[in-house]
């Protein structure tokens, strides 16, 4: 599995890749810039004044692999639905600042300043985008396709303009790549779960099951080679652990954007104690060992608060 990690490494999204590239030979760059808030935005999903190239994409790829199972969907929805502001508050505390450990993933991220000048605005972008994807009537109407397209264009632009910057060096990976977009599922899946654990919920092994099916089906449609999704839970914990293993490690990158999350939340947080007891909340469920490669500093919070969250969840809930 190492060296099929090391391979997908320097694999982008080919299809997603060679429409963006399409565009830019038959419309410009700065093409590229004005359809970004369209691909941000998971409410208008009508691709009718879209280029060609672009409704093509979306028709060929509107159908779910061999393996979707419905039942399971309808388990993952229900189970979103019941916790959304706990995940949500995961999400934002634990699965998010999760991924930025990779480090040389997380170059992306801050050479394209999307996370670390506008934190707020592609936080509410990724609540969104969570939010859709976590609709059953958005599977049943087929809109999913259209979000998940979205996705995988605007993950098409980002490595497009990577690669066009000097400061880009390929021997971390090729930009936005099959084993760093991986990573990210399983931190929107098994480390929601985990965080879950973490707060002392006692999940049922068929919503858990049904939680990571789903999830391997949104990474498929979001363009990961389905040979590389986890079967079940064990390989997917197999699988982290490997990712960690090659990918996280301290960087200044990964910090910054670390601290620019941390204050967005402050930001919106109704007091200093509250900012300060979601920090806490977030190094508590990080561990202390990427806490402080992350930079999230201690607090004088006590432990015994920190899995009172209900109160504190529902500052997260604009975003999630």
């Amino acid at each position: 599995m190492t060296n099929q990690l090391a391979k997908y490494r320097m694999i982008g999204d080919l299809k997603a890749d060679a429409v963006i590239q399409q565009l830019v030979m038959q419309m410009g760059t700065g093409f590229l810039r004005t359809i970004m808030p369209f691909l941000a935005d998971f409410k208008n999903l009508d691709f009718s004044d879209q280029p060609q190239s672009i409704q093509e994409f979306l028709a060929q790829n509107s159908s779910l692999p061999d393996f979707f199972n419905k039942k399971e969907l309808i388990r993952t929805t229900d189970f979103y639905r019941q916790n959304q502001q706990t995940i949500g508050l995961i999400l934002g505390l634990y699965a998010l600042p999760y991924c930025y450990l990779g480090a040389d993933g997380a170059r992306v991220l801050y050479l394209s300043e999307r996370i670390r000048k506008d934190t707020y605005n592609r936080l509410i972008e990724t609540g969104n985008f969570l939010k859709a994807v976590m609709n059953y009537d958005n599977w049943t109407s087929n809109r999913i396709f259209a979000v998940c397209i979205k996705i995988r264009l605007m993950h098409a632009a980002i490595r497009y303009f990577t690669l066009q910057n000097s400061k880009w060096n390929m021997t971390w990976g090729h930009p936005i790549n099959q084993e760093d977009m991986l990573g990210t599922n399983m931190a929107f899946s098994l480390i929601v779960l985990r965080g879950m654990r973490k707060f002392g919920y006692s999940i049922d092994s068929s919503y858990e099951r049904a939680y990571l099916h789903t999830w391997n089906i949104i990474g498929f449609l979001l363009g990961i080679d389905k040979s590389v999704l986890p079967a079940n839970e064990q390989e997917a914990i197999k699988l982290e652990r490997l990712i960690a293993t090659r990918q996280f490690r301290q960087s200044t990158e990964s910090q910054e954007l670390t601290a620019s999350l941390m204050q967005a939340i402050r930001g919106i947080s109704p007091s200093a104690w509250t900012a300060d007891l979601l920090r806490a909340q977030s190094r508590f469920l990080l561990g202390k060992k990427y806490a402080e490669m992350l930079g999230v500093k201690e607090t004088n919070i006590s432990d015994t608060l920190l899995k009172v969250y209900n109160t504190t969840s529902v500052v997260l809930s604009r975003f999630f």
